[in-house]
């Protein structure tokens, strides 16, 4: 049974002035399709997250950003970039999104079973001081909630924490605050070529963290064969080598064929796939250790796929069956590129 994490204060952070894309309206859908499927009959669900760490942000971010955000917030409603807004309600929301995300990991190891936080604002491209790594903006995100997670890890001696982003947005805020950590390997699977313009098959990190940071992008029309294809050759023998202690997964739900900001065409059937996978694995390597945390997903994808990735995490059959896409070219395309980077670092035998 799957521990799941959700606050009602989460819709408190939206847009005053204008439609945006990342609105409350994403998890009110998201828990209303739990809802109409009995899903939510079926997890162990904590409605109320009682205990906020207001130093949590400072965990990966620089003092002035965490000031800034703060000092916006209590302006009221307040544009950070032009994507990016804030308003009242922001600062105390983000402390939310990363407690949320601390106690999923506390529930993951008192209950044995793996966590899953619909949580928002997202927060993978936030870096050290906000923007990360050339971004030209936030990207709707405030804090990085994953990237707080594993640093809270690393602190309680867990090693070898891999992080898999499977956001079609490159987790450039995650990279780049863990772009020397050894200790954390970070595999990211996203579209090629969109914000943030990060993700490059040749970033692998730096220093000591050098082969820690795998980057798998995608052409646009990516679909189902290739995101299986790149999970049983690349990523499965990947998490085997490395032999994590905890397995995280930044959950974005924009590589959806529906989803209005992205090029990629997976179905559901996708997210059920990974979400299985990764809980075997975490059950095989690390005594089924894992925690997935909400990041992108701006259409009917989102519902889609959070219903089977729950499914997946509870070993049930899938809530949502859609036919499985193919991509316009042959998958070795892209396998044969990323294993030649990464062959420098790891063996994938």
């Amino acid at each position: 049974m799957v521990n799941l994490i959700y606050d009602e204060r989460f819709l408190k952070h939206y847009s005053e002035l204008y439609s945006h894309p990342e609105s409350p309206s994403r998890l009110t859908m998201a828990l209303n399709a739990l809802k109409s499927y009995g899903a939510l009959d079926k997890v162990a669900v904590v409605n109320r997250v009682e205990e906020l760490n207001y130093e949590l942000p400072y965990e990966v971010h620089d003092k002035d950003y965490v000031e800034l955000i703060r000092t916006l917030s209590a302006k009221g409603f307040n544009y950070v970039d032009s994507d990016t807004y804030v308003n009242s309600h922001t600062f105390e929301v983000a402390i939310l999104a990363l407690s949320a995300s601390i106690l999923a990991h506390k529930l993951c190891i008192s209950t044995g079973r793996p966590s899953y936080v619909i949580a928002r604002p997202p927060g993978h491209h936030a870096g050290i001081r906000g923007r990360a790594l050339g971004a030209p903006t936030l990207g709707f995100c405030i804090f990085n909630n994953i990237a707080v997670l594993a640093k809270r890890l690393l602190k309680e001696g867990f090693k070898n924490i891999v992080i898999i982003d499977i956001d079609a947005h490159h987790g450039n805020g995650t990279q780049e605050i863990f772009i020397s950590e050894p200790k954390v390997i970070h595999i990211d699977i996203h579209q090629q070529g969109i914000y943030p313009g990060t993700g490059e098959l040749y970033e692998v990190g730096i220093g000591d963290g050098e082969g820690s940071k795998i980057n798998i992008p995608l052409p646009a029309g990516s679909g189902d064969d290739i995101y299986k294809e790149v999970f049983n050759e690349v990523i499965e023998p990947l998490i085997n080598e490395v032999e994590p202690e905890y397995i995280l997964i930044s959950a974005g739900y924009d590589a959806h064929y529906s989803d209005p900001l992205t090029d990629l065409r997976a179905t559901a059937m996708t997210y059920y796939y990974y979400f299985r996978k990764l809980n075997e694995l975490a059950g095989t390597l690390c005594s089924g250790r894992l925690v997935a945390i909400l990041e992108g997903g701006y259409g009917e994808g989102l519902s889609k796929g959070i219903l089977n990735s729950i499914a997946a995490l509870n070993n049930e059959e899938p809530y949502i069956t859609e036919s499985e896409t193919l991509s316009s070219y042959r998958p070795q395309a892209v396998i044969g590129r990323v294993k030649e980077v990464i062959k420098r670092y790891w063996k994938l035998s």
